[in-house]
């Protein structure tokens, strides 16, 4: 019999009772749809003993829903790839997931680490995260809802009276965030306010959002395990089957409400920017599919979208790319590169910009462990190195700017050109610390000036013309950018 390891439960001690939900949830799907495999579990403690079991290429690999998809919390993003890493035979699926990024690094990072994972398949709460994970990082992601959604737990028939307001006491909480922001920024104060938190929350929350009867019932008073989870879910169900409306900045304060028919309202915190519930959904009609949508074979990157050979269109449709395969780019094809970077503007025809290619890998290594995190573990194929000549400046004042004008101009004129023979290029900056290693590395004069570089390569990925930067909209609007006429 084949296997399916669930990996990544919450174990007993973890006493949220929304996330023991989500296994309840799954314990039944499971049992239902996967009846014909050896379900094996393992709490998030429990990692090592996965890593050391038999798993055969055919068997499945589901990681447990969480919250922490991102660098919200970084501990079991890092094994989640751990685990990607270590079976790169078998499907593996990353069941609902919130996501966020607050770091431009680890998203970065993330967008190369993902890209090309083609037995990975990622859900996501929300079709806007899944398009950004399935435009960004070239990964195969779908909006799935949470199983927890397909528990069935009758409610009391019973007159519903008062308000509920379950708030969180953590780093997501829309209370510490919303109304003691500023106080966060002082230690001696945030201390002050983390002991009024526990001493004297319900009071003062009560005063914030009055007439609620306030209570975080989503944790536990004791251990949840395999004998009690069904009942303290059911009984939490029921709980807020007595209220008229809830107000919570919890993803589960919002899963409850739901289960009970509660009419609820989020406020406030990280809830808003990693999950939201479409009541709309039909939710069964995914539940029934989802053994459909695991053993599909679907492509692990956006669609190709075709590029034209008109040149706005060519400007258009490129994008930076940050992982690339093994196929060497050939020196006629480096050749074309830099024509077209000499034949860049050049402030008063100095042609100061100087170029250095770079083809041996170590070589390659050396620079891009000395740029941005996000190159450190995908070398390009190809990198040319910018410089300016200073020397050739008579006069050292504002004719300084032209250093990094001129450098510029051949730098578009090189990814351009790139894009238009197939060939992937993303530009690479370097602070003074870093240029100043890179210079003395190849033992370049000190009358050049190295303003950036560019990273060529052939690569697998197709980026999406819907992507995104950091999850925002990538600023496209002629409108928006002329200031206007005189």
């Amino acid at each position: 019999m084949r296997k399916l390891f669930w990996v990544g439960l919450f174990p007993p001690e973890v006493h949220s009772i929304g996330d023991h939900a989500q296994t309840l949830a799954l314990e039944k799907f499971l049992a239902k749809y996967f009846d014909d495999f050896e379900v094996k579990r393992y709490y998030r403690s429990e990692v090592d003993r996965f890593f050391g079991e038999n798993v055969e290429s055919d068997d499945l690999i589901f990681l447990h829903s969480s919250g922490d998809f991102g660098d919200l919390y970084p501990d079991w993003h890092a094994i989640r790839k751990q685990i990607i890493v270590r079976f790169p035979e078998n499907r593996i699926v990353q069941l609902p997931v919130s996501v966020y990024y607050g770091s431009v690094v680890a998203c970065e990072e993330d967008k190369i680490f993902f890209s090309g994972r083609k037995n990975l398949l990622i859900l996501c709460r929300t079709t806007e995260k899944a398009e950004l994970l399935r435009n960004n990082f070239g990964c195969r992601a779908e909006f799935f809802p949470d199983f927890v959604f397909s528990l069935k737990v009758p409610v009391l028939d019973v007159v519903r009276r008062g308000k509920l307001a379950t708030m969180r006491c953590d780093a997501e909480s829309m209370y510490r965030k919303s109304v003691h922001n500023k106080l966060r920024r002082s230690r001696p104060l945030r201390m002050f306010f983390d002991f009024l938190l526990d001493v004297d929350a319900k009071k003062r929350l009560r005063h914030v959002f009055g007439g609620y009867y306030v209570k975080d019932v989503q944790m536990s008073d004791c251990d949840i395990t395999d004998e009690n989870r069904e009942r303290i879910v059911s009984d939490t169900i029921r709980f807020y089957s007595r209220f008229e409306s809830v107000i919570t900045d919890r993803f589960h304060g919002a899963v409850f409400s739901f289960l009970s028919n509660t009419p609820f309202n989020f406020v406030g915190g990280k809830i808003k920017k990693k999950s939201s519930i479409d009541l709309g959904l039909a939710f069964d009609s995914y539940f029934k599919n989802f053994r459909n949508l695991v053993f599909s074979d679907v492509s692990s990157s956006p669609e190709s979208e075709k590029t034209s050979s008109n040149l706005l269109d060519l400007i258009k449709s490129r994008r930076s790319v940050r992982k690339w395969n093994k196929k060497t780019v050939e020196p006629d094809t480096i050749k074309q590169i830099l024509e077209a970077a000499v034949y860049a503007p050049s402030a008063g025809s100095l042609q100061a910009t100087k170029f250095k290619v770079l083809a041996d890998q170590k070589h390659i290594d050396f620079v891009c462990q000395n740029t941005s995190p996000w190159f450190r573990n995908s070398l390009p194929n190809r990198a040319i190195l910018v410089f300016y000549d200073i020397s050739k400046l008579s006069v050292k004042d504002w004719t300084e700017r032209w250093v990094w004008q001129d450098t510029s101009c051949a730098m578009q004129n090189m990814m351009l050109l790139s894009e238009f023979l197939g060939i992937k290029s993303c530009w690479a900056s370097v602070n003074p610390e870093q240029a100043k290693k890179i210079k003395a590395h190849f033992k370049i004069p000190k009358k050049f000036v190295l303003t950036c570089m560019l990273f060529l390569g052939y690569s697998d990925i197709n980026v999406s013309l819907k992507s995104k930067h950091q999850g925002r909209p990538i600023m496209r609007s002629f409108k928006d950018a002329v200031l206007g006429g005189s």
